[in-house]
């Protein structure tokens, strides 16, 4: 048996070989504050529609974690460079295909332009191509690569900074036509900021776009990779994993 100065020395030489021992909490999982997918909730654990979605996963691979809200940019970079952590609610985009590892799918993502609600313009890839509207986007954010992805000219896209709404409040000053979001986080959005979610509408709906998912870097551990993965086929082939549903999809003018 081992005494406990022989165990103390012990595990000094690991530090000094910089061997670390695994923590209680082996995986970190990455994500920012965006409702109703994921948000701190009343007794200051993280909650949401996808979380409940990564905790079903996690849990049913046996994994230790822990889920921790920070600023989306340094969410990127831990999910990139970290080989213990995991990021969630990313969208999957042609730009990021081989940045990570995607794990699991966690919901369809319904990204909409939005245009003033007494804006009784057509929307549509043929008016926003003819340069009828001019875009906000917030710099940095995914919008931003959204809105390369439509008709829209490059040079009708106003790149704005400050708070990740200025978009929104650009539209409805009357300074720009559109801006882009997702259609459960806008009402969320508007109504936490004050303002009634009907002061805009969701004009057109941007299509073949892939969802949100669970993912990692690609230098991320291989077993904690492997085990996400194959836990989160095993429950869709038993049925017992479905994606968020977002299908309350409004009714929209212009293109569809």
């Amino acid at each position: 048996m081992r005494s406990r100065s022989g165990a103390i020395w012990f595990v000094g030489l690991l530090l000094l070989l910089g061997v670390v021992p695994a923590s209680a909490e082996d995986v970190v999982v990455y994500t920012e504050n965006y409702p109703p997918y994921n948000y701190q909730g009343p007794g200051g654990e993280v909650e949401g529609l996808a979380t409940a979605k990564v905790r079903q996963i996690l849990d049913d691979a046996g994994l230790s974690y822990s889920i921790k809200l920070v600023p989306w940019a340094r969410a990127m970079l831990y999910g990139q460079t970290r080989k213990n952590a995991l990021i969630y609610t990313i969208t999957r985009t042609p730009d990021r295909e081989a940045q990570f590892d995607w794990l699991a799918p966690l919901a369809p993502s319904s990204f909409y332009l939005f245009v003033r609600a007494d804006d009784p313009r057509s929307v549509s890839p043929e008016t926003l191509l003819s340069g009828q509207f001019q875009a906000a986007c917030v710099t940095g954010d995914l919008t931003c690569d959204l809105l390369g992805w439509t008709d829209i000219p490059k040079e009708n896209i106003m790149v704005v900074a400050n708070s990740r709404t200025e978009d929104f409040r650009m539209v409805i000053a009357n300074r720009a036509d559109i801006y882009v979001s997702e259609l459960a986080v806008n009402t969320r959005l508007r109504r936490k900021e004050g303002f009634d979610p009907a002061i805009t509408r969701p004009a057109m709906r941007i299509e073949g776009k892939a969802g949100f998912y669970l993912a990692s870097g690609i230098d991320a551990d291989v077993t904690m990779r492997n085990k996400v993965r194959n836990t989160y086929l095993a429950l869709e082939k038993t049925g017992r994993y479905q994606l968020v549903d977002t299908s309350e999809a409004p009714r929209t003018q212009g293109g569809n």
